[in-house]
């Protein structure tokens, strides 16, 4: 996508077209839908298609499937989904309304894996609006791919762009955010440097210049805390806020793919590519198959085998239907944080550290983090950041059995962090598996219907006419 700016710079600078074409050029370009400016005036239906999947295909209810398009404000355009129970909503309804980040080299696929391992279906069984998001150039974005984007693509463009529009079309409902693994991490940095433009200045640890190209990124103050109004909480699971390279035999193999990509020049780390060759032929395909179903040395980074003795295939579904490769952008991103172990960084000049800076998260939205005591991609060591937030209550839960769930209570305040530490679970076991059916889950569930505190319209109405009275008083 070309501004006007930028496509007459090519015209006449580059091409060395005549001025006096200009016109006729700026029309077939607004024809074509290249042009920015022309993106909301002139754009293609946000609707595109839908599928019903009945209860004779999946065994378990009839789900509505809808996907839409828009167009970020780069004129990118991005896809997503909106998954329904169709007996269980009503357009204009109050029910609550899920927005799911999948992590890092996944698809939102990894919320719907099959029928009967679906994170999306069991939201939406409970009569909640679920809306599945896919970054660019993966799962239905796929196509679109960008090799240079990074988890502040994701931030600044993708997921405000598609947050937005649920929140404009469905009358200024907001969203729960619930991310798993990067997912959370661009939920809870999008909300958070949407509170940076308010307090911008605050920045002590900042110089000017740096401060000056924040200032060049953010939405302005009015766009930020209307952004802020779009979400009711956050749910993150297995969210790292630091990585320590030294706790896993993963991390020089990352360093490895990463090198790969580059000496071949490819435009993405090859991670899908390396695993599904490894599950190709059939003597390795039942080796590879093997150690992801086993932990021999402590080496399996992703699940812990005794929660998923009853799905022996679920690694090779879950490499084939879920993982994508990176870009080379997000890969390196993800690269500097794990080998400088100071948490996450903005790739471009102003270098902002989103992992130090929590204490200018928003108070009044509450965050919720599960941790698996046996993830080395997400550690218990995160919960250190917690205590940073400035929420007024913050409480840490450790639970081993389903029983302990009846021993947790939580409340609709909203101003607290709560952390959950699950004995035994790795980074995937907190998606599925056995602790995340009888623990994660209910958990999960409990914490939508407190955090959204039966919402109405007529709530979220007087809280703007409230906010519209404090701002003329000023």
């Amino acid at each position: 996508m070309l501004t006007r700016k930028q496509l007459k710079h090519l015209t006449i600078n580059r091409f060395k077209i005549p001025a006096y074409f200009f016109i006729d050029i700026l029309e077939e370009a607004t024809r074509r839908r290249i042009l920015i400016e022309t993106l909301k005036t002139n754009r293609l239906p946000a609707y595109f298609d839908s599928e019903i999947e009945e209860n004779s295909q999946n065994g378990r209810g009839d789900y509505e499937i809808v996907y839409y398009r828009d167009y970020t404000d780069e004129g990118k355009e991005i896809k997503f989904r909106r998954l329904v129970s169709i007996e269980d909503v009503t357009s204009g309804d109050a029910r609550p309304s899920i927005v799911l980040v999948p992590g890092f080299s996944n698809n939102s696929n990894c919320y719907d894996l099959t029928p009967n391992q679906s994170l999306a279906k069991d939201l939406a069984d409970k009569k909640y609006w679920v809306y599945l998001f896919d970054p660019r150039g993966m799962g239905i974005n796929h196509g679109k791919f960008d090799p240079l984007y990074t988890v502040d693509t994701l931030i600044d463009h993708d997921l405000p762009t598609v947050l937005n529009f649920i929140y404009t079309r469905s009358k200024n409902k907001p969203s729960i955010l619930v991310g798993h693994s990067m997912g959370g991490i661009i939920a809870e940095n999008m909300v958070l440097t949407w509170n940076i433009r308010q307090q911008l200045n605050a920045l002590t640890d900042l110089n000017n210049q740096q401060k000056a190209w924040l200032n060049q990124i953010l939405p302005t103050a009015e766009e930020a805390a209307r952004n802020l109004k779009q979400v009711r909480a956050v749910v993150s699971l297995g969210s790292p806020k630091f990585f320590n390279k030294t706790s896993h035999a993963i991390f020089p193999l990352l360093l490895w793919l990463n090198h790969l990509a580059r000496i071949l020049h490819l435009q993405h780390v090859p991670i899908k590519n390396f695993l599904q060759s490894m599950m190709r032929y059939p003597g390795l395909s039942d080796m590879t198959q093997m150690l992801l179903n086993s932990d021999i040395g402590e080496l399996n980074f992703i699940l812990c085998p005794e929660n998923h003795r009853s799905n022996k295939i679920f690694t090779k579904l879950y490499v084939n239907k879920v993982l994508e490769s990176v870009p080379l952008g997000l890969g390196f991103q993800f690269l500097k944080a794990i080998y400088n172990g100071e948490g996450f960084k903005r790739m471009d000049q102003s270098r902002f550290n989103y992992s130090s800076h929590l204490n200018f998260f928003p108070d009044d939205i509450p965050v919720f983090h599960f941790w698996g005591s046996k993830d080395p991609l997400a550690p218990p060591d995160n919960l250190q950041f917690s205590k940073l937030y400035p929420h007024r209550s913050k409480k840490i839960y450790y639970l081993e059995k389903p029983e302990d769930i009846e021993k947790i209570e939580i409340s609709a305040r909203r101003s607290q962090v709560v952390d959950f530490v699950i004995e035994g679970a790795s980074h995937l076991d907190l998606l599925y598996g056995k602790l995340a059916e009888e623990i994660v889950k209910p958990l999960l569930m409990k914490i939508v219907e407190q955090a959204w505190d039966n919402w109405t319209y007529a709530e979220n109405k007087t809280e703007e006419e409230t906010a519209d009275a404090m701002r003329n008083d000023e």
